[in-house]
């Protein structure tokens, strides 16, 4: 979903790097060298993933400058893959394999058990041209840099997604990070990085809240409509 649109789902990322080491030029020329190759309908690539345009999924950063909002800079990454249903496959694969099994008979005069490499050779064959009649899916996600602050915002709580983000980010910026969630949001990375005593004790001092019986009054009223349903 499109920012601005509905309700907003996102994982957030803490840079662990000063957020001034890191240029506007640098981010998107890294972008351009690890932006998507998309997967075209004769393709028989399964799965492509980079970088692109955060609103068409175009490979495109040429108008970048348009995408930065206050000190946030959008952009996309994009995942192309082709997946072939499973029933189809089979189906192919065993009219292919009786085909096959009986003009070998038929050549030989006697059956004669397929090897593995014939095998092997018919279900590539097969499995290349499903993918080359297959339509790719295209799953196209917003990432919001906050280039002030070294934090990266994912447009996206999928696990999936944010696997390949850290994948595809790492082998792009080499940068390292670390994600915010109840267990790193209180720790001051900023003061860490430069080198300034940051205590953690106040996390460690933290109890879980009490779950204590409801009474009084509201209780009582409770008990007497059960007793009364009874």
């Amino acid at each position: 979903m499109s920012l601005g649109q509905g309700a907003l789902a996102l994982k957030r990322i803490k840079l662990l790097t000063s957020p001034q080491s890191i240029t506007f030029k640098s981010i998107v020329s890294q972008l351009t060298k690890g932006s998507i190759t998309p997967i075209d309908m004769d393709d028989s690539r399964e799965r492509s993933l980079g970088w692109c345009h955060p609103f068409n999924g175009e490979p495109d950063f040429s108008d970048s400058n348009d995408h930065i909002y206050g000190n946030t800079f959008v952009f996309g990454m994009r995942l192309d893959t082709k997946k072939i249903p499973g029933t189809l496959f089979r189906l192919q694969m065993k009219s292919a394999l009786d085909s096959l099994g009986k003009r070998l008979s038929s050549a030989e005069g006697s059956d004669k058990r397929m090897s593995k490499k014939t095998r092997d050779a018919t279900r590539d064959r097969i499995k290349l041209e499903l993918l080359r009649r297959t339509l790719p899916s295209i799953r196209l996600v917003e990432i919001m840099w906050h280039m002030d602050s070294g934090e990266i915002w994912i447009a996206s709580t999928s696990n999936a997604v944010v696997a390949d983000f850290e994948a595809l980010f790492t082998e792009t910026f080499g940068i390292p990070f670390v994600q915010i969630n109840a267990g790193t949001s209180l720790v001051d990375f900023d003061r860490i990085q430069m080198g300034q005593s940051a205590s953690l004790q106040k996390l460690f001092d933290l109890a879980p809240v009490s779950l204590v019986r409801m009474a009084g009054p509201v209780a009582e009223s409770q008990a007497a409509t059960a007793e009364d349903l009874f």
